[in-house]
């Protein structure tokens, strides 16, 4: 039979009411008291009813969770973009969400927050979003507590807690790497740059640029990403008077889409053409080549967005400005990359010179 809270009151030699202040937060406990009771509760394998936990706290220890990059809303079934980066996301979240008897709602884009309203949540993490999501608007950010993973440029409400990659540093990181792997000409290919994560990699690209007294390249193309826009715009590039030799995209999708097109127009990857993503996944890894990436530790966001949102919720009060939890960045160089690493790899056997 499992233990009660009757049984760690009277294990700790204190009433049921204490056990109930310290296993909930509530009330002034003497630190004394609290460890006893906590060391009762621990010896005897006891634990707090979640349904108990919410009418004591009056909180319903629900966080809601949008992913609001890339995300085909046409299509009313998508919920989560084709992507490593956003499994991992909620993978984190959800994790440490269980360990806290917390429940992850997923909402769509187009959620409607009065109904959201109805599961009572305690507060949101938004993943990638420009500021101009529902979420933001009327009283629902100054209500209740939101956690973002990436900056929103546009926010009307300042968010207390900003899960991030310094990506400005990840850009420059990826493009040394390619230049020295012999790459003279890198370019870019973005989404929308209204997003912080889109906007953070192309000022790292064009400030290495620039410093090298060479001319940015950037181009942008809607999202979420198709294989006919990326396959446009790798066009637009090699079309120039001086095209790329090698093309550094903001998503995996991208690179994937640059490496389709390298292999229709029977370009040599790395040998005519370099390619590398700013975020890494196991999609990257299935090409041949392999595709360079750069592994941003997603599940560690997630983990730390949903962490930081659930001590808001329990009364962390925010000290005035915005947190920033910057989550590392990690090169993972493959063969898409190594010109001069290691023999070139013929995509088709072209001898086309970018």
């Amino acid at each position: 039979m499992s233990p009660t809270i009757r049984d760690v009151a009277a294990a700790a030699g204190v009433s049921i009411t204490t056990v109930s202040h310290v296993l909930s937060g509530q009330g002034r406990i003497s630190e004394d008291t609290r460890r006893r009771v906590e060391r009762a509760a621990a010896d005897l394998g006891y634990q707090a009813s979640v349904h108990a936990r919410q009418l004591v706290t009056r909180r319903s220890r629900t966080l809601a969770i949008q992913l609001a990059n890339s995300v085909d809303a046409s299509n009313a079934c998508a919920l989560v973009p084709n992507s490593d980066y956003f499994l991992e996301v909620l993978n984190g979240a959800a994790e440490a969400a269980s360990k806290r008897s917390y429940g992850l709602l997923l909402t769509p884009l187009d959620a409607d927050l009065d109904r959201l309203n109805a599961f009572a949540v305690d507060g949101a993490i938004l993943v990638d979003p420009r500021g101009d999501e529902p979420f933001f608007a009327g009283g629902w950010c100054r209500d209740r507590p939101l956690v973002t993973i990436g900056r929103p440029l546009a926010a009307p409400c300042p968010v207390p807690v900003v899960v991030d990659n310094d990506l400005v540093v990840a850009a420059r990181l990826m493009l040394d790497h390619l230049a020295h792997n012999g790459y003279e000409r890198p370019a870019m290919i973005t989404t929308d740059t209204s997003r912080s994560y889109a906007a953070d990699l192309v000022a790292g690209y064009t400030g290495w640029t620039e410093g090298r007294g060479a001319e940015p390249v950037v181009v942008e193309i809607d999202e979420p990403p198709t294989t006919e826009g990326t396959a446009e715009a790798l066009g637009r590039l090699l079309d120039r008077p001086v095209c790329p030799d090698a093309v550094f995209t903001t998503s995996e999708n991208l690179a994937l889409g640059v490496l389709h097109e390298a292999r229709r127009r029977q370009l040599a990857v790395p040998g005519e053409l370099g390619i590398c993503s700013a975020v890494d996944s196991g999609s990257l890894r299935l090409t041949s080549p392999q595709v360079t990436g750069m592994f941003v530790h997603p599940r560690e966001a997630g983990g730390r967005a949903a962490t930081a949102l659930m001590d808001l919720v329990e009364g962390a009060a925010p000290d005035g400005e915005p947190r920033r939890i910057e989550v590392p960045v990690r090169l993972n160089a493959r063969e898409s990359t190594g010109r001069l690493a290691s023999p070139v790899h013929q995509v088709t056997g072209s001898s086309r010179t970018v």
